[in-house]
């Protein structure tokens, strides 16, 4: 249908979804979707899709199918074409409508009137002619033709892409690295797009099909191998089973079909070809993206070089015990006999790990390490943590204002860690590496290619916590392996003997559920989600009214699934907290509208501010420039200043997910835990939940989720061989020491 956009009537900027009023001279439109308004000069009707011609300078040819809900009938846009107008008025219309950058009003009428109904000709055929124009110099020609030919690419490929419902980033993303040839790449290599943040292998198959490429095509399989191999690592393997695998491939390539179009032949050898080609590796049997093989086997081999390395550093024992008597004293504190062992344990080996639970007094141990560490001459130690609350609580708690994240430490910029050869190598001959349960395979590999030999490191954490988000059990690896060092901490110091909060979790790491309820561990049953928000809602509210809004935090397993998962919660509360009010400044980014108090959460790593820290929208306003800019305030103080891009990477927080808490402690925990979390009930998941706490802990949910997560298997199935890699190593590397000693033995003999 051929058509003239009239006038917006609501737009989603970060998907593109939009609903645009056009008018139109054909009279097929059904009668119930046309405007009230529509009149003898032209019919009025709304039109709905992605990314829609916005602009009066043209007319579409608009494609879809009539579609009718609560707004009524509407066109639901499939695809669109824009029509060059032919007149000349239409071409002065369009060429000064903004859509071409450097051609404004004047310039416009001074190129129709060169060249006329021949103007678009000349800017596809001979653009040089426009040189002859007043005030179109080479250098702005060239601007002129890179948006004229942009726009027209771009609208094609936007076109052909929406039916498959890509976003117009995503687009954005397309052209930005294919350019001109972005369409042709679409059509004829479209597995290339699985190079694109964003891009599945299920959205390009789709694409694929579209334009009939072959199903067995070696770029079909090696899209599927990759897709198949993200989806591994983000349930946190590091390899699959050969043989599970490439069915699982198989299977997936093969999905949706009556008969077998890819063979499992097919995949095998292209498995084969990526692995002569470096993408894969395999081993014993398994399958490794190259990465993932490279950083586990090159972690364990320094580990296992650490823990056979002379212990030349080492305090002497009986100076060690002094000084561990003169740190109580000096600190005015009283070490167990487990935290004496720590430390000791400590200065006798270069690599070595405390494990306890919340309260056993790990950062008690932590102070006395840094205070043996300087008595004895140290002068470069160095504190480090997964992330920025973590290490800011390692710096309160420790009085060391040096503590940074590992991130920061190593000079990781952002989420993406290339390893590239400029980043930083740690200077510190002494080492503590607090939360160590988050460090994934990726993180740590860093980590440990850049320390120096010699370096005595610590490791501190709770085994039983979550896992790293990342591909990887590291922690837990070198905790089971058995030849790295370990103390466990098992008496309770933070919440005080008779916490409920400390008791249940030692509980529940005894497989038990006969959890101890009362004023500081608090259970509240709810039958449904409804009444799991309306309970959460009610307790939040009198919190905040008592504690402060600093001091309660919502943790919930799901992002979007249900009325108490994280979005349907932040958005409930920001309007009881911070509802919106005549004067109160606000900004639309990312799809979400934030305004002036709204407390929110950091979900990247930029310029020195951390995925997972958390603050507070102090002021939002126009700056010099009339663009949109937030003022945020993080808990450490910090105040920085983003605009609308920026925005993008932060959210509401009055909750977030268990994961995300990770590294964090609240004075109040609520916790949601209701039936329909079935997959997310695990003994580690709660029991990450409530050891955020340090005063109360509400659940609202279900007795019975409780008791199955409890009960549910406390270890964490990933694939890795980072333990049985470094057992092995470590073994290899002492019986080659032991036989060199001897060898110089037999020479000093003789």
């Amino acid at each position: 249908m051929r058509c003239r956009y009239v006038r917006e009537i609501y737009r989603n900027e970060e998907s593109g979804y939009c609903v645009f009023l056009y008018q139109t001279e054909d009279n097929s439109v059904p009668l119930a979707a046309r405007d009230s308004r529509s009149k003898d000069s032209g019919i009025l009707f709304r039109a709905v899709g992605s990314s829609l011609p916005q602009t009066d300078a043209i007319e579409v040819e608009l494609y879809g199918r009539w579609c009718k809900n609560k707004h009524g009938m509407q066109l639901a846009v499939e695809k669109f074409e824009q029509i060059l107008p032919q007149t000349m008025e239409g071409i002065r219309g369009y060429l000064s409508s903004g859509m071409i950058k450097g051609i404004g009003p004047r310039t416009a009428e001074l190129i129709t009137e060169r060249f006329g109904i021949r103007t678009f000709e000349v800017l596809e055929k001979e653009p040089d002619k426009l040189l002859q124009i007043k005030g179109i110099t080479e250098k702005k020609l060239q601007a002129i033709l890179f948006s004229y030919r942009e726009s027209y690419a771009l609208r094609d490929l936007t076109a052909y892409l929406k039916p498959y419902k890509i976003t117009d980033r995503k687009i954005q993303k397309i052209y930005e690295e294919f350019g001109r040839d972005s369409l042709d790449t679409v059509k004829n290599r479209p597995f290339a797009l699985c190079g694109i943040s964003g891009f599945g292998f299920l959205t390009v198959d789709e694409i694929a099909s579209a334009n009939q490429c072959k199903l067995n095509d070696p770029m079909r399989i090696e899209g599927c191998i990759d897709y198949c191999m993200d989806q591994m690592m983000k349930e946190g393997h590091l390899y699959q089973e050969k043989e599970q695998f490439t069915d699982m491939v198989y299977r997936q390539l093969n999905e949706g079909f009556s008969s077998e179009v890819v063979m499992e032949r097919e995949v095998s050898t292209v498995i084969y070809q990526m692995t002569q080609e470096g993408h894969l590796v395999v081993e014993q049997g398994a399958v490794y993206p190259a990465c993932n093989y490279r950083n586990e086997k090159e972690t364990a081999e320094i580990i296992a070089q650490i823990l056979v390395d002379d212990k030349q550093e080492a305090v002497e024992e009986k100076e060690l015990d002094r000084l561990i008597t003169e740190a109580q004293k000096e600190l005015g504190i009283l070490l167990s006999q487990k935290q004496r062992e720590a430390v000791r344990m400590v200065f006798l080996n270069l690599l070595s790990i405390i494990s306890g639970g919340p309260g056993t007094g790990k950062t008690t141990v932590e102070k006395v390490l840094l205070y043996v560490y300087h008595k004895t001459g140290g002068r470069n130690a160095l504190l480090m943590a997964p992330t920025g609350r973590a290490s800011r609580r390692m710096a309160e708690s420790t009085g060391d204002s040096s503590a940074c994240t590992m991130h920061n430490g190593l000079g990781l910029s952002g989420d993406v860690e290339d390893f590239e050869p400029e980043l930083r190598d740690l200077e510190a001959d002494f080492i503590i590496l607090d939360e160590q349960s988050m460090v994934d395979m990726r993180l740590a590999a860093v980590f440990y290619r850049h320390i120096h030999k010699g370096t005595r490191i610590v490791l501190v954490g709770d085994v039983n916590q979550l896992p790293s988000v990342g591909p990887g059990n590291v922690f837990r690896e070198l905790v089971h392996c058995g030849v790295v060092p370990i103390t466990v901490l098992d008496m309770v110091f933070r919440q005080g003997q008779n916490s409920r909060i400390a008791s249940n979790a030692h509980l529940m790491q005894e497989n038990s559920a006969m959890l101890e309820y009362g004023t500081d561990f608090v259970f509240l049953p709810a039958a449904s989600d409804k009444e799991a928000s309306e309970i959460v809602r009610r307790i939040y509210l009198k919190a905040v009214a008592q504690e402060g809004i600093e001091n309660v935090q919502i943790l919930t397993p799901y992002r979007k699934r249900g009325a108490v998962s994280v979005n349907a919660l932040n958005e409930l509360l920001r309007e009881k907290i911070n509802p919106e009010e005549a004067g109160k400044t606000q900004m639309r980014a990312g799809g979400k509208i934030f305004r002036t108090g709204d407390k929110i959460i950091q979900n990247k790593n930029k310029d020195g501010i951390s995925n997972g820290d958390m603050g507070f929208i102090r002021e939002i306003y126009l700056d010099e420039d009339g663009m949109e800019k937030a003022e945020l305030e993080f808990s450490d103080g910090r105040i920085v200043e983003y605009g609308t891009e920026e925005m993008e990477m932060i959210e509401h927080s009055y909750a977030t997910t268990i994961h995300k808490s990770q590294g964090s402690e609240y004075p109040i925990v609520i916790i949601p835990w209701i039936p329909m979390f079935y997959k997310m009930l695990k003994r580690n998941i709660l029991y990450t939940g409530i050891t955020r706490a340090q005063v109360q802990v509400y659940i609202v949910g279900s007795r019975r989720s409780i008791v199955q997560a409890v009960h549910s298997p406390q270890a964490v199935n990933r694939n890795t061989r980072l333990g049985e890699r470094v057992i092995q190593r470590f073994y290899q590397l002492k019986s080659s020491k032991r036989q060199d000693v001897e060898y110089e033995q037999i020479a000093m003999n003789f």
